[in-house]
């Protein structure tokens, strides 16, 4: 009963939405770890380098390949490729929210409806996401945990039974096994995600008496990596530079107030709050038109609120477990990729019960939803991350962190020719938000500069800040 030209100008505005987090990248800088990674790994071959890494800092076996030669590398202007990685992982992003509910839906949503509802769900992660700097514009975070993602969307997509018969079937297979295993070794809280899904997993298929085989294979694989993973003795290494690490009862509890702490500012973010209205005006027709959703109505209540508290506990509790500290917030990106779908799980299980029913049922007219609509544009770029990216771009943040990111390399260019030359980082105190940055309140410390200095060929002593 929606006019066909209120959904196309509520696709375009969306699209439009989505525009300013790729302008984002026009600003992006290597920081920190970035320049460590490419100035420790220069000269270094694969084997060679992921062998180092697994016995010197940590097991994360699959991530740690994608460290060696990363975007510094690529060409001879570092800021090509760097800038492009960002661009990839949304449109990565999108396509892997796509695939997965295709396989989710398959013949029952049109590809038209299956690309707005992951355009949507992209745009609710980027407004929502705890660090979006780390979780986008800086390669070192981006490949270890959105890329985690991004390949586990992809890996639940394959999960979802289907009509693929023959060597089709086995095909997918292949590509999921090399997918947990990939998955499991890209950081600690995928390797926990992995193993605890394949687990009930195999325990669900094992007392439905559907065939195992597959489920124990997924299960071998993601136990294999996580064995890899946990055996690591770099772990040993990077463990030993924290305090107060492997306190179970501590890092449990810290843990659950974490988790309640996100999930309620996630539970009362405006763009989630408007999305969920308009959520109600197409639950009915997913639940008369998608079998799977009508199944999945029938979770119990209890059960559905239990899941995005235990998913977001599980992306806390290795940074409490193994540092004793949430020390960033890039590893709870993980849980926010994974809480929204449990919201909007949540909110249809609560439609078909009680006096929810009757809202479920109300068919708002054509300019509520308009109304709704506007809203909704309105949340995702005036809230959240939506609004920090706005005032970043247009308040002249981005643009003053990239002069001065800028100066500071040309300077470590010239100095790396000239030993006499001496470069001083001036302290940026007012840094963009939605950029990696360790500067603003905080003192740039040392081993951040020794890692560029090393990266542009200067000495170590040839760097200070503000003249200390």
């Amino acid at each position: 009963m929606i006019p066909r030209w209120l959904h196309r100008t509520f696709l375009a505005l969306l699209a439009c939405s989505l525009v300013k987090y790729v302008w984002l990248a026009a600003y992006a800088h290597p920081v920190a770890d970035d320049f460590c990674y490419a100035a420790k790994s220069r000269g270094m071959g694969l084997w060679a380098w992921s062998m180092g890494e697994w016995m010197t800092w940590n097991g994360r076996y699959a991530s740690n390949l994608l460290m060696v030669h990363g975007p510094l590398t690529w060409w001879n202007d570092p800021l090509i490729g760097y800038r492009l990685v960002p661009v990839l992982l949304l449109a990565l992003t999108f396509l892997s929210a796509w695939f997965l509910l295709r396989c989710l839906t398959r013949e029952f949503l049109s590809s038209a409806e299956a690309l707005l509802a992951a355009l949507v769900f992209l745009l609710l992660y980027l407004n929502l996401m705890p660090d979006l700097g780390e979780g986008f514009y800086w390669y070192t975070g981006a490949i270890t945990y959105q890329l985690g993602n991004i390949l586990l969307l992809l890996h639940l997509g394959l999960l979802v039974p289907g009509g693929r018969k023959g060597l089709h079937r086995y095909a997918a297979l292949a590509v999921n096994l090399l997918l947990a295993l990939a998955i499991t070794g890209m950081d600690e809280i995928h390797m926990l995600l992995m193993v605890g899904l394949h687990t009930v997993r195999t325990v669900w298929l094992a007392l439905g008496r559907r065939p195992v085989i597959p489920g124990l294979l997924l299960l071998l694989f993601t136990m294999a990596g996580a064995a890899l993973m946990y055996a690591a003795p770099g772990n040993a290494v990077r463990g030993a530079m924290f305090a107060g690490t492997h306190r179970l009862g501590y890092s449990l509890g810290m843990s659950a107030l974490q988790s309640v702490r996100f999930m309620g500012s996630w539970l009362l973010s405006p763009a989630l709050l408007v999305f969920g209205l308009l959520y109600i005006q197409v639950h009915r027709q997913l639940a008369d038109r998608v079998p799977g959703y009508r199944k999945l109505l029938r979770l119990p209540p209890w059960i559905a609120a239990l899941l995005p508290l235990a998913v977001v506990a599980a992306t806390i509790f290795p940074a409490y477990w193994n540092t004793g500290l949430l020390g960033q917030h890039r590893t709870i990106n993980v849980a926010c990729i994974l809480f929204i779908p449990l919201a909007f799980l949540n909110l249809a299980i609560w439609l078909e019960r009680g006096a929810f029913r009757n809202m479920a049922t109300w068919a708002a007219p054509p300019r509520a939803s308009a109304y709704g609509m506007a809203l909704a544009i309105a949340a995702l770029n005036l809230t959240g991350n939506g609004y920090a990216v706005h005032a970043d771009l247009l308040g002249g943040r981005a643009a003053a962190y990239d002069r001065v990111m800028a100066k500071r390399e040309a300077e470590l260019r010239v100095a790396a020719s000239d030993p006499s030359a001496k470069v001083v980082f001036i302290h940026q105190s007012n840094p963009p938000r939605t950029l990696p940055s360790y500067e603003g309140k905080y003192r740039l410390r040392d081993w951040m500069m020794h890692c560029q200095a090393r990266y542009f060929g200067a000495e170590e002593d040839q760097v200070e800040l503000d003249g200390h």
